[in-house]
């Protein structure tokens, strides 16, 4: 019989020695999840020397723990964090990859592995598609904390959100074959891919769609994190577990795809304090699942890797196999990603990214799941789980904590001129801002003039060494025209996408207006970078917003004359004139603000009046655009009611508001709130 309070005790204590392991490992700078593997080996063999600990040997990963447990919570972490826009530019070379990159990976290691170990070609390429699996945990958490660059860093980890799934389904349908004992042949090629496509973008299309669904109902919920904080865990775990145990497809892509649209909706349908408390707990979740999985990683190495008697040959075996994995995982990497430069708008990987792509490939959760989940009798059994541990430590151990010398040869780590700047100049900006605050605060009474003189001269010193360091950068051999140009086209896209929000947090403009008009700041941002500057015309449209246009497009040509088509085509017209309307707010933030950039730079009027410019003439044609549009009457008639229903949120948010500081009571609040329903 099992006690479960000492059980319950070992795990707390498991999560105490994470905890404290991860302070010194940090101060340290030594990779955390890495760093807990090295601590679960030598806590394993501990734990051997004294009975006293043995309720923490009942403490061990399985199959269905990290499935149905872990799993779920990284993916769902991940892919809530990850930036949607970023994904979906970079898909094509993720997508690659993960799928037929794996796909490749898994056949290289299968072949070779029957030649130089005892595996049968069956059982190798089930080896081959459980370890092609990448866990970049730890590279990512490099990555945050050397500034690696954004595009390395999706490409990455999207990568293993995708691969995950990949090898997952491949496994399993590698392992039907191999228990059947299906011959291989053009029917059961057929088959097998099939059941590929349905299984992987099965559980996609049911991961976006629940996602949806649940996004919707944690919307409703805007003024209750914690209720918020409970749908998204539903989501993650019901994601998972109903796509996998239930419907029989991927419950990595339908966790993923779920998501990726708590992401893309939540981006600007949730409010800011919806935003904190999801992101704080699915990060202390991820902390927590993370911290059981390397320490349990580590203490799973012990004994079944260190302890336990091993196969003859094990050692010859593992090296063969680690250099079968690494020269698997370089094809794929420098394979093919070259190729994807003849497809249309493809922005190519350099070297340098290729490498760290490459060589930071680690292997974790996922591959130990899967090899768990054979039964001890399958074929080659034991040979498996050493030859997974075996990859999985030197993954970890070799390639995880050479990954940062690695980039600082590339000098990935390097931050640009132009970045340095942009982030001094913030500074200086929260600095400005921080003047304007003590001196409010000393104007309406709630400080000393002795204390605000301190304070203010502290403030300004700040200012005087942050001014300082942007004039030192001037001196750099890269600091020319371009990079003034750069950094003031950065200050007026801020300046644009705050206009932007501001209509949409005001109920002014749709979301889809609103994503629409972010979309292209991000194209221009990315475009500034490589000195190319904005043109008058909007060069980009959201996937979404092209779906909802391709629709009514569809509509109309089925129905042309049906009066929901006559709405559909207003709404388009209405969005347009939202779009227009918030270009021309923008041009006047932009004369307002745009001059209040420090008088540092050579030849700053001159870009100043080119930002100016630039909106000015935008303007104008958005002022044309709207006069042409307004003369329709049902236009009309529409910006009016919306206009109607924004004054009524306003006036909602702004009791609702009073009700929160206790200016007045809740039922006061709600005797306002019906009052204003009945006039609406």
């Amino acid at each position: 019989m099992i006690h479960f309070a000492p059980h319950v005790l070992a795990i707390f204590v498991l999560l105490l020695l994470a905890a404290i392991s991860a302070i010194f490992l940090k101060r340290l700078k030594f990779p955390y999840t890495i760093g807990l593997v090295i601590i679960g080996i030598i806590l394993a063999g501990i734990i051997d020397d004294f009975t006293v600990f043995e309720q923490f040997t009942d403490i061990q990963l399985s199959h269905d723990v990290i499935m149905y447990l872990i799993l779920p919570t990284l993916i769902f972490d991940a892919a809530v964090n990850i930036d949607s826009r970023l994904l979906i530019k970079n898909l094509v070379p993720i997508v690659a990859l993960a799928a037929p990159g794996l796909i490749i990976s898994t056949l290289i290691i299968g072949v070779f592995m029957q030649q130089f170990t005892p595996l049968h070609l069956g059982v190798a390429m089930l080896f081959g598609a459980l370890i092609s699996a990448t866990d970049p945990v730890a590279v990512i958490a490099l990555f945050k904390d050397i500034g690696a660059p954004k595009r390395l860093t999706i490409l990455v980890d999207g990568e293993s959100l995708f691969n995950d799934a990949t090898a997952i389904v491949a496994f399993n349908i590698i392992l039907a074959l191999i228990v059947s004992g299906a011959a291989l042949s053009f029917d059961t090629a057929t088959s097998a891919v099939l059941d590929f496509f349905y299984v992987f973008i099965g559980g996609l299309i049911f991961g976006l769609l629940v996602g949806y669904i649940i996004t919707l109902l944690i919307k409703m919920a805007s003024d209750e994190p914690l209720i918020q904080i409970a749908l998204s865990t539903v989501l993650a775990y019901a994601s998972f577990i109903v796509a996998d145990h239930y419907l029989g497809i991927s419950g990595v892509m339908s966790t993923l795809g779920a998501g990726i649209i708590v992401s893309w909706y939540g981006a600007s349908q949730f409010t800011e304090k919806s935003k904190e408390a999801l992101k704080g707990f699915w990060e202390f979740a991820t902390f927590v699942a993370n911290s059981f999985i390397f320490l349990l990683l580590g203490v799973a190495e012990w004994e079944m890797l260190i302890k336990k008697g091993h196969t003859p040959n094990i050692i010859m075996y593992l090296i063969y196999t680690i250099v079968i994995v690494t020269i698997a995982r370089f094809i794929v990497v420098f394979g093919i990603t070259p190729l994807l430069k003849f497809l249309p708008k493809y922005e190519k990987i350099s070297v340098a990214n290729r490498t760290v792509i490459f060589w930071g490939g680690l292997r974790g959760a996922v591959p130990l799941a899967l090899v768990l989940s054979l039964k001890s009798n399958f074929e080659s059994h034991q040979l498996l789980v050493e030859f997974t541990l075996g990859i999985v430590l030197f993954t970890l151990l070799v390639q995880g904590t050479t990954t940062k010398m690695l980039m600082k040869l590339f000098k990935l780590n390097k931050i640009s001129l132009f970045d340095r700047i942009t982030a001094f100049q913030t500074k200086l900006d929260i600095l400005n801002k921080t003047k304007n605050f003590l001196l409010k605060m000393k104007d309406d009474g709630y400080i000393s003039g002795k204390i605000f003189n301190q304070m203010n001269e502290d403030n300004d010193k700040s200012s005087e060494m942050t001014l300082n360091e942007i004039k030192k950068h001037q001196n750099n051999p890269a600091f020319n025209q371009d990079t003034v140009r750069k950094i003031i086209w950065n200050q007026a896209f801020l300046i644009e996408f705050k206009t932007y929000q501001n209509l949409y947090e005001s109920g002014l403009i749709t979301e889809s207006v609103f994503r629409e008009l972010e979309f292209n700041i991000d194209l221009e941002r990315e475009k500034i970078k490589k000195n190319t500057f904005p043109l008058l015309n909007i060069e980009g449209t959201p996937l979404e917003t092209k779906l909802k246009i391709g629709f009514v497009d569809i509509f109309k040509f089925i129905v042309p004359a049906s009066k929901y088509t006559k709405i559909l085509k207003n709404r388009v017209l209405i969005s347009r004139i939202e779009t227009s309307l918030a270009m021309i707010a923008a041009n006047d933030q932009i004369n307002s603000n745009i001059s209040n950039i420090p008088n540092i730079y050579s030849k700053q009027l001159e870009v100043i009046n080119e930002c100016k410019h630039f909106y000015l003439m935008r303007s104008k044609q958005a002022v044309k655009q709207v006069r042409t549009l307004e003369k329709n009457k049902s236009i009309q008639a529409l910006q009016s009611k919306k206009l109607s229903k924004t004054v009524f949120m306003t006036q909602i948010k702004a009791i609702d508001e009073l009700a929160y500081l206790g200016s007045i009571s809740e039922t006061v609040a709600d005797l306002l709130k019906s009052d204003i329903k009945l006039k609406n």
